[in-house]
């Protein structure tokens, strides 16, 4: 490069151009979401319960489907939840996280693996989360529809 002017060139300019300041700028963009999705992907089978979870309890609330039919999908989906617990409980991963979320599904074992716990009450997962959110058959029968 040749100097026209009087001032001396500045080497670090010549040296990080445009181009590559961008390309590292990109680089280093693409580092710090490849850790948030490893982060992403340490959850994923916990993520994947939570998801289970929440269809197996859709399902329970579901006044669409006839008894048989919702019996019939709930042993299907406590079946595959079963399984997700199994996964969660078995990740290594998990251990190393310190999130929120990890914390809160351990403390919360009986919510959170609903299976599990509700074989260890000698429950079914539907019953399990009855009696955690404090729910039983005596007091929805003993409820009265109607406006307030």
């Amino acid at each position: 490069m040749k100097n026209t002017t009087n001032k001396p060139i500045n080497k670090i300019n010549t040296l990080f151009s445009v181009p590559l300041l961008l390309a590292l700028f990109i680089s280093m963009s693409f580092g710090a979401s490849a850790n948030n999705s490893k982060f992403d992907k340490d959850l994923f089978s916990l993520k994947n319960l939570e998801r289970e979870r929440a269809a197996l309890i859709a399902t329970f609330l579901n006044n669409n489907l006839s008894v048989e039919q919702k019996h019939a999908k709930l042993m299907q989906q406590q079946r595959q939840l079963a399984d997700m617990e199994r996964m969660v409980l078995r990740d290594e991963r998990l251990l190393s996280h310190q999130s929120n979320m990890v914390k809160r599904a351990f403390n919360d074992y009986d919510t959170t693996f609903l299976v599990h716990a509700g074989a260890e009450n000698e429950l079914n997962a539907m019953n399990q989360w009855l009696l955690q959110v404090n729910l039983s058959n005596q007091s929805i029968f003993e409820t009265k529809a109607g406006y307030r």
